[in-house]
């Protein structure tokens, strides 16, 4: 299934930062048939043109593959930055300075930072690291995998992030370390159009990637404007917290 997390970065980027136009390029390693994607990861030889690599949503499993990745983005005149579940909640203080740059909080509050940075030739070490979440979202419309990355994806679904974090303090659990323990949404109408968009693009059915939808005071409301505007796709949520029914 598509990761939520490409699409979600990709769609945050504006065209363009500091008078600099951006191109983005989307790459899932999961459905890509060949290694040819890894010329992306190298800076064309004598171009004043400044890449960045961004390994985005990276978890534990992912982590050592992130690294590799990053090491040989930057070995070849690159810039690369690692963000995601690992460096939110695991220790990579012996991994800074060393010229993979990583982020620590969620990307609204530091990719327009990392991207000018990225377009002046010089990323810094660490970024987030002084604070970690939004007061309130500010998030984009979700532009879904194209035609092409669908037809690799058994489940042809999109990711949508109608709400994010947890009250809970739960010891057995990373979502409040990743998302924080205030419920925070975005408005309804950005999450209408990311599903009308991606009903547009083939998508067959929608992930809800939050943890809390119960939690979600907002839930009601979002689901009656998806029947008044006929979305008419199916959809899940990723529930991480136990739901007790009395």
């Amino acid at each position: 299934m598509p990761n939520s997390t490409i699409y979600y970065i990709a769609s945050l980027t504006p065209r363009e930062t500091v008078g600099v136009p951006i191109e983005v390029h989307t790459i899932d390693e999961y459905i890509e048939p060949n290694l040819e994607y890894l010329e992306l990861l190298r800076k064309p030889g004598g171009s004043e043109v400044q890449n960045l690599v961004a390994l985005v949503g990276v978890q534990s499993h992912q982590f050592q593959r992130a690294l590799d990745l990053a090491a040989y983005a930057v070995q070849h005149g690159s810039h690369a930055i690692i963000g995601g579940p690992h460096a939110m909640t695991c220790d990579t203080t012996m991994l800074h300075e060393k010229g993979i740059s990583f982020s620590l909080s969620e990307a609204e509050l530091v990719w327009p930072t990392i991207l000018e940075n990225a377009v002046r030739g010089q990323l810094q070490p660490v970024y987030g690291h002084k604070q970690r979440w939004q007061q309130e979202l500010e998030a984009p419309i979700v532009n879904p995998p194209n035609e092409r990355a669908l037809r690799r994806y058994i489940d042809k679904s999109c990711g949508c992030y109608p709400v994010r974090g947890c009250p809970y303090s739960c010891s057995f659990c990373s979502v409040i370390k990743i998302a924080g323990q205030v419920v925070r949404s975005q408005p309804i109408a950005v999450t209408i159009e990311s599903l009308k968009r991606a009903k547009g693009a083939g998508v067959r059915n929608i992930v809800f990637t939050a943890d809390n939808f119960n939690k979600y005071d907002r839930a009601p409301e979002l689901l009656q404007a998806m029947v008044d505007e006929r979305i008419n796709l199916p959809f899940f949520v990723q529930e991480a917290h136990p739901t007790t029914i009395g």
